[in-house]
């Protein structure tokens, strides 16, 4: 479990489908994922156990709730393991009511470090579709930087790196 100023973020569980079919249902948030379209309730009940066994390496992706309200989930934040890669990469996605207001800064700030920290990762990688100007700027906020490491097989996104934790 991390804490941050405003919020609490667990390990997902296979109980935390409930916020994945929210996320993964809403046309604003897919729009930026692969695909471009919301996620079928099938599909997202196979992506859910993949997040959980993920934190068999050490590191994952946490639900992210509210400190004030623990039972109010309004996102995820993590580093995962790119499939059939050695590289990680940091995701997230938050509720759009709880969008613009620094919660995805705050939780992948600490999401970051706290991988860094474990020693599991040197590099973390942020990937993101060329349109979604407001990914890029938290990524480079992040400390992110250029690189020129293709991770995905598009010409449509920005990928960025960091090895430092930020303060």
């Amino acid at each position: 479990m991390i804490e941050t100023e405003r919020l609490m973020l667990s390990p997902v569980t296979l109980e935390d489908i409930d916020i994945y079919q929210k996320l993964l249902t809403c046309a604003e948030i897919t729009r930026y994922l692969p695909g471009g379209e919301p996620f079928s309730l099938e599909c997202i009940q196979n992506y859910v156990p993949s997040k959980v066994a993920h934190w068999s390496r050490g590191y994952g992706t946490f639900v992210v709730a509210l400190k004030d309200n623990p039972s109010q989930k309004i996102g995820y934040a993590g580093i995962e393991l790119i499939p059939e890669s050695n590289f990680s990469d940091i995701r997230y996605a938050l509720i759009p009511q709880y969008q613009g207001k620094g919660y995805a800064f705050e939780a992948s700030k600490a999401v970051l470090n706290f991988t860094l920290e474990t020693g599991f990762v040197s590099e973390v990688f942020g990937v993101t579709v060329v349109d979604n100007l407001a990914s890029e700027k938290l990524l480079r906020k992040l400390g992110m930087q250029e690189s020129k490491q293709r991770l995905y097989d598009s010409d449509n996104l920005v990928t960025l790196s960091t090895q430092t934790r930020i303060l």
